[in-house]
């Protein structure tokens, strides 16, 4: 018993600690206003690319450092100051070391000829809404701060109300106003337009978040920033602490799981993920991907080969170095960070694929929606399916698989899985708002009055 008070006094003090922490005024980042995409192999034909190095402008955002730049639509960015672009993964990285006010100097292709722009970063735009509260503020974790918006239903203020934790994939959320797409901010004021408080916030090394960049630390990390940010959430004065609720997607949704097993919430939704082992999962997505790219059986069989023999070999602990000494074929699945599969670490991956999540399902006793959106290429509705018969098997008698047509993996329309994977190619994304409503729906029914 004593242990028992001791250990709830310790974990009492630092939720007090963090929360009297919270609000630091962190530094903006920068960013440049505009769009790209990825170099494909039909324009390293066209425009004559032999390198296929660099990324393609297909947006310019009115009245940003882009536009004032002269930048274009279809211009080739090569270069940022000194520093190769090679691909979405060295851009970002790039872009992390500039604030606001800073000036980068920009290499670009267009129409064939090199052409150099220099470019003031502008702080990153707020957002903005007429319909819903908006707040910026951050909390600490591990020693850093990370950025946070709290959306809540117009003048609630001072009100106690339930809420929503947003657990995001491997990529981090963007939280600034601007017109790309995202799931994320479309979830977030749905739902406070229904009457509850939504905490999103941008991982580690991303935005104004600080700390090293989200893609070099570990899964475990990543639970524990999750956790605490839930923690933050539970805290706060304007939050009923009996109608918190989690969402998770892709791999989030295995991180929501881990959260209802670290601590009482009201509900867990948990959406177009993992819900079968690793190894399940990613023989049929590899095999899709595959045929939708032209590959053909051989190349398919040999491509799931190579991420069996790579993934086994990581979840058994074997070192990158050791891996490739032994199989130097799968080269080809690291990057130049040394990074695999979605430009994570080979440690994250380690303590991801460890994960025995019938287990972790099976000690849910919260209400769990499991929702699936049929054209998505990336997971399998058997996982889904799966998960609800965990819950279910264990004795959770409240459980709804919900089954979404025409909508992909990131909530966006798509008649059936090849039309989501062509659109990804192409970062074409128009909302579904079905999976919102549906969330939406089933929240409002469980929050205890």
């Amino acid at each position: 018993m004593k242990k028992f008070i001791l250990y709830n006094f310790i974990l009492l003090f630092i939720i007090f600690v963090q929360v009297g922490l919270a609000q630091k005024e962190l530094k903006r980042r920068g960013f440049i206003g505009l769009g790209y995409r990825a170099i494909t192999q039909a324009d390293i034909y066209s425009l004559k690319l032999p390198e296929g190095k660099g990324l393609i402008v297909n947006r310019v955002l009115p009245n940003t450092p882009a536009e004032r730049s002269g930048i274009k639509v279809g211009d080739i960015l090569n270069k940022l100051d000194e520093r190769d672009i090679l691909g979405q993964s060295e851009f970002l990285a790039i872009l992390r070391k500039y604030y606001a006010g800073d000036t980068i100097k920009i290499t670009l292709l267009r129409n064939g000829k090199p052409k150099v722009v220099n470019l003031v970063m502008q702080a990153l735009p707020k957002e903005k809404s007429d319909e819903i509260d908006i707040e910026y503020t951050s909390f600490p974790s591990g020693g850093i701060y990370l950025r946070a918006v709290v959306t809540s239903p117009l003048e609630s203020q001072n009100k106690k109300l339930p809420s929503l934790l947003i657990v995001s994939a491997l990529n981090s959320p963007q939280l600034i106003g601007a017109s790309f797409y995202s799931l994320y901010r479309e979830l977030a004021y749905a739902v406070s337009k229904a009457g509850l408080r939504v905490l999103r916030f941008e991982l580690r090394g991303y935005g104004d978040s600080e700390g090293a960049d989200y893609r070099t630390t570990d899964f475990n990390t990543e639970v524990k920033d999750n956790l605490t940010a839930l923690d933050y959430l539970m805290n706060r004065d304007d939050v009923d602490k009996d109608n918190v609720f989690v969402f998770g997607i892709s791999t989030g949704g295995q991180v929501a799981a881990i959260l209802a097993n670290k601590r009482e919430i009201r509900g867990l939704i948990t959406c177009n993920t993992i819900g079968r082992t690793f190894y399940e999962r990613m023989i049929e997505t590899l095999r899709l991907q595959g045929k939708f790219s032209g590959d053909s059986d051989s190349e398919i069989d040999q491509t799931i080969k190579n991420y069996f023999n790579l993934t086994i070999s990581v979840s058994n602990g074997e070192s990158l170095n050791s891996i490739l000494q032994r199989s130097p074929e799968l080269s080809k699945l690291v990057n130049q960070n040394n990074r695999i599969m979605d430009d994570r670490t080979i440690g994250y991956w380690r303590q991801q694929l460890n994960l025995n999540l019938s287990d972790i399902y099976s000690k849910i006793t919260e209400s769990v929606l499991v929702l699936y959106a049929e054209s998505d290429f990336l997971t399998q509705l058997a996982c889904h399916e799966h998960v609800r018969e965990v819950l279910t098997s264990a004795g959770n008698e409240d459980v709804s698989l919900t089954v979404i047509p025409n909508c992909d993996h990131v909530f966006s329309y798509a008649k059936d899985k090849k039309e989501s994977f062509e659109n990804y190619k192409i970062q074409n994304f128009q909302f579904n708002a079905e999976p919102v409503r549906h969330i939406t729906e089933w929240l409002t029914a469980r929050v205890i009055k």
